[in-house]
């Protein structure tokens, strides 16, 4: 056996994957590639990031910046009562937030202000929730509306459920079991 390689995939070095995490890629200065993880370099194969201090992560400085809470946005309604689509920079899926000034999972808030009320959004992402990609997929019924009452299988971390939550709201009720 190569030293550094172990048949369990430890090494340091990096195949990507857990983009969110910067890859499998490692402890900065091992590992393939020269730099520090997956792609050499920056701390990881695919999604930047890795075991290292520094960095920009859980600051809020760097990188995108989000749809910038009100400049040049508008929300308007998806096909799918309680969702809706937020038109700026970049078009996302919202729903609107259940607890305003709180954050699920660190996903991105929009403010609108429409007269005296503030109302704020949240980002769902389609890659962390299939139900989110079966929307922007176009899928013809999700039968979850306001009022509703779901239950939800397989619940993990609960991003999807938070978001199920904003689409029925106060007046529905979600059983989450994972």
């Amino acid at each position: 056996m190569k030293p550094g390689f172990s048949p369990r995939g430890g090494g340091f070095g990096g195949r990507g994957g857990f983009g969110d995490r910067g890859g499998r890629g490692g402890f900065r200065g091992r590992g393939r590639g020269g730099g520090g993880g997956g792609g050499g370099g920056g701390g990881g194969g695919r999604g930047g990031g890795g075991f290292h201090s520094g960095g920009n992560r859980g600051r809020g400085r760097g990188g995108k910046r989000g749809n910038q809470s009100g400049k040049n946005v508008m929300v308007e309604p998806h096909r799918h009562e309680g969702v809706f689509i937020c038109r700026g920079k970049e078009d996302a899926l919202v729903t609107k937030n259940l607890v305003p000034g709180e954050s699920v999972y660190g996903e991105k808030r929009v403010s609108i202000s429409e007269g005296d009320d503030k109302i704020e959004y949240r980002a769902w992402n389609p890659f962390r929730s299939k139900l989110a990609a079966a929307i922007l997929g176009g899928v013809d019924q999700i039968h979850i509306k306001p009022g509703a009452k779901v239950l939800y299988l397989g619940a993990a971390s609960g991003t999807t459920v938070s978001h199920v939550s904003d689409i029925v709201g106060p007046d529905g009720l979600v059983y989450a079991v994972e």
